[in-house]
């Protein structure tokens, strides 16, 4: 075996290594989480509230992490470290900018935002929601701040650091939930939201010393930023496609039953658990090298670590998928039921989480298929079949929720997720 391919998979399972202790931890968060509100209109609140903090985080991820490492490592390849290092401190700055914005916007606009989501809500879980995201919105400006620096750290081949900054929300949700919420209620988990946005800023800094010199540059006209613009917009939904069709279940779901839109929650949590572990390694590894792979002009080399990629998933996932089908009940109960999360609780979490749970495959490999066009600033493509799939989820979702309830919310994202792989699978063939 080549050396080089030897420290990429030394470099994929210390990645995976670390994701897997982040998760666990983040497991810990959500059953405590669970064990302290349960179902009940409290945590539909927090829901709600944690939902529209990061709804345009999510999108602002998404454009960065999709543009940021192949531009990077362009503007290296072109220009040495110093060009490169100028280009993503100005990114960094311009766009700490637009989340001070975003934030203030959000804040003003809560209300009606989440009356216009959570229609289903009634007005005490409305008042809930709007007082804790107001609380989350100051932080978004470290939260984008430690993508953009984690970008940087990915570019520049420093995975494990980029992968740190999972722990500082488990963190910060473990001590608000244990350590306040019994005096201060559902809020604490707000301001452990808050918190955790300072400490992932804080975790990277020293991981940065060595290849990232920051400098204080502000040129919203640069070219390779308005670049990154261009093809960043198109970026938004192709990578948030998952998130954002979960997004429209909860919204779905606030008309039906009280505790669906957090049964929805805790299941879709479980389903990232093994999506985060099994997936975000290998793509988030083999995005820097598909990008290094598009710079040296050569698709051929991008099809071939997709195809081998892919295969990894499927031998993985497979498996995880028969096996926690199967065992759906019993993995909700022993995950989550105690304290308030009661025997009913755990039948309706349980039924969402199977299905969500046939569309892992799907969630993984689509997510390696959009690296794969982004790799090659290919951002329109994956737009479109991203805006055909949420289309196809509020359809099939509406549809199905009719007749099978919260289940057929979950079943309305799996099958419109694999519409849009196949498509992808496609037009990367073509």
């Amino acid at each position: 075996m080549p050396p080089k391919r030897d420290r990429t998979l030394q470099t994929t399972l210390m990645v995976t290594v670390i994701i897997f202790a982040s998760k666990a931890v983040g497991f810990v968060r959500e059953v405590l989480r669970a064990n302290y509100f349960g179902t009940g209109v409290e945590n539909d609140a927090y829901v709600a509230a944690y939902s529209l903090f990061y709804l345009p985080i999510m999108l602002l991820t998404s454009m960065i992490t999709s543009t940021m490492v192949p531009l990077y490592i362009d503007a290296r390849a072109r220009g040495g470290a110093k060009r490169a290092n100028r280009f993503a401190s100005n990114a960094l700055n311009l766009f700490a900018l637009i989340a001070v914005a975003l934030s203030a916007l959000m804040m003003v606009f809560a209300r009606p935002i989440i009356h216009l989501i959570y229609s289903g809500y009634d007005s005490a879980r409305l008042d809930m929601a709007v007082h804790m995201a107001r609380i989350m919105m100051p932080s978004m400006l470290f939260v984008v701040s430690s993508i953009m620096l984690s970008s940087v750290l990915n570019a520049t081949r420093h995975f494990m650091a980029a992968q740190l900054t999972g722990f500082a929300l488990s963190f910060g949700m473990i001590v608000s939930t244990v350590g306040f919420s019994p005096r201060y209620g559902i809020d604490a988990l707000a301001w452990g939201v808050f918190g955790a946005g300072i400490l992932q800023v804080m975790i990277l800094l020293p991981a940065l010393r060595g290849d990232f010199r920051y400098s204080p540059i502000l040129r919203p006209r640069d070219e390779r930023f308005r670049r990154m613009l261009k093809l960043g917009i198109p970026a938004l939904l192709s990578m948030a496609v998952t998130e954002m069709s979960h997004m429209v279940d909860q919204a779905l779901g606030s008309g039906l039953n009280a505790g669906d839109v957090s049964s929805m929650d805790y299941a879709f949590r479980l389903i990232a658990v093994i999506t985060g572990v099994i997936g975000v390694p290998i793509t988030t590894i083999m995005f820097s090298h598909m990008s290094e792979k598009a710079a040296e002009k050569d698709k051929r080399g991008i099809v071939s670590i997709v195809t081998q990629s892919a295969e990894v998933l499927l031998l993985v996932l497979l498996p995880i998928t028969v096996l926690g089908g199967a065992l759906s009940q019993d993995i909700i109960r022993l995950t989550f039921m105690r304290g308030k999360f009661d025997e009913q609780s755990m039948m309706v979490t349980s039924g969402v989480f199977f299905c969500y749970l046939l569309g892992v495959v799907s969630f993984c490999v689509a997510d390696l298929l959009n690296r794969a066009f982004h790799s090659m600033q290919k951002t329109r493509i994956t737009m479109a079949v991203s805006l055909c799939v949420m289309t196809a989820n509020a359809i099939i979702s509406f549809i199905l929720s009719r007749f099978i309830g919260v289940n057929g919310l979950a079943l309305g994202t799996v099958i419109s997720s694999f519409m849009g792989t196949a498509a992808l699978i496609v037009l990367l063939r073509r």
